[in-house]
């Protein structure tokens, strides 16, 4: 049987290897670009990912922290979790949901 980490952390590794800034389901979200704009600012600051950012303000890393806030994703887009380092490195492969955590919420 396959070791499956379902419990993505969330922390600034994880953010910056995180694919989902370039992901087609939601590259054209003005929701998720106006959070990445705050996002990027935010990211400046030492200390603590967990208390500099909210998970539900935070665009990336849906495989930690579940669905997507924004209602402008697009699920007719093809999915890049199972390109991303993330995906990868938490041997997803076998979770449930595989994909599409922005809209079916973190791995099982």
């Amino acid at each position: 049987m396959t070791n499956i980490n379902k419990s993505v952390e969330l922390n600034r590794d994880n953010i910056n290897k995180c694919l989902c800034k370039i992901c087609p389901v939601q590259t054209d979200s003005k929701c998720s670009k106006d959070k990445l704009d705050i996002i990027n600012e935010n990211l400046k600051e030492e200390g603590d990912i967990k208390k500099i950012i909210k998970p539900e303000e935070l665009p990336l890393v849906y495989c930690s922290n579940g669905k997507a806030t924004c209602t402008d994703l697009s699920e007719r887009e093809l999915c890049k979790c199972t390109q991303c380092v993330v995906w990868l490195d938490n041997n997803l492969a076998n979770a449930d949901p595989i994909e599409y955590f922005c809209i079916d919420g973190v791995p099982k």
